[in-house]
């Protein structure tokens, strides 16, 4: 018979998953990590990996696009390319949402 002790400490608190969603864009805005919504769900380990994988990729297209851009003089011909960070990181809020709500999540750990 389980006690009252291990049947509480198993009842997990859902998150909203709106505040999820909400606290992932902000951040997303104002520091450019998206993936802090996942603190806020208590998935810490996905939170770091997604934390690094979104500031990892966007440096390597903003030291691409100075690196390749401006030596070959190509310039803005290449601005589209800074757009796969800000869609990796509306994927990233959409998980954190899709988390939050209990559903399948679409991103997979590392």
């Amino acid at each position: 018979m389980a006690t009252k002790k291990s049947v509480k400490s198993a009842i997990v608190e859902k998150k909203d998953p709106g505040i999820a969603a909400v606290i992932s864009a902000f951040c997303m805005l104002i520091v450019g990590a998206p993936a802090v919504g996942y603190f806020y769900i208590d998935d810490f380990r996905k939170g770091i990996e997604y934390l690094i994988a979104a500031w990892v990729l966007a440096g390597a297209v903003v030291v691409g696009y100075l690196v390749i851009g401006i030596s070959t003089g190509v310039g803005l011909c290449c601005f589209p390319v800074f757009l796969i960070p800000i869609v990796f990181d509306l994927l990233i809020v959409w998980d954190v949402h899709l988390q939050a709500n209990g559903e399948p999540t679409k991103l997979p750990r590392f």
